[in-house]
């Protein structure tokens, strides 16, 4: 899936088009290195010359794991999962810490019924 993007030729915004269509447009002559673009899924405008569209394509091609999470999830509820799971690890923290010697005793009645056998 190809990255898109909107350039302002100064009288109107033009797309979405794709990084190869603003190669092709740059090379043609129909935009500068000056023209204004912006992602289509952002709001910021910056110089084509600014833009780096091999890195953008490659990073759409295989993002990283924080834009897989928060492109499916949302960002509040991967918020949400990572508070439950930190509430999750200090709670079995606690219970391990506490429960030890129980753990610990059901652990030897189990070797000793296995040597008594």
């Amino acid at each position: 899936m190809a990255r898109k993007y909107y350039y302002d030729t100064g009288e109107e915004k033009v797309g979405p088009v794709t990084g190869n269509d603003l190669v092709r447009l740059r090379a043609g002559g129909t935009i500068s290195g000056a023209t204004w673009v912006r992602r289509a899924d952002s709001e910021t405008w910056r110089p084509l010359s600014a833009v780096n569209l091999d890195e953008e394509e490659e990073e759409e091609r295989n993002p990283g794991l924080w834009r897989l999470l928060t492109r499916n999830l949302g960002i509040g509820r991967l918020l949400l999962v990572i508070a439950v799971g930190i509430v999750f690890l200090v709670l079995l923290g606690t219970m391990v810490s506490v429960l030890w010697p129980v753990l610990l005793v059901l652990l030897a009645l189990w070797a000793l019924s296995r040597v008594l056998r």
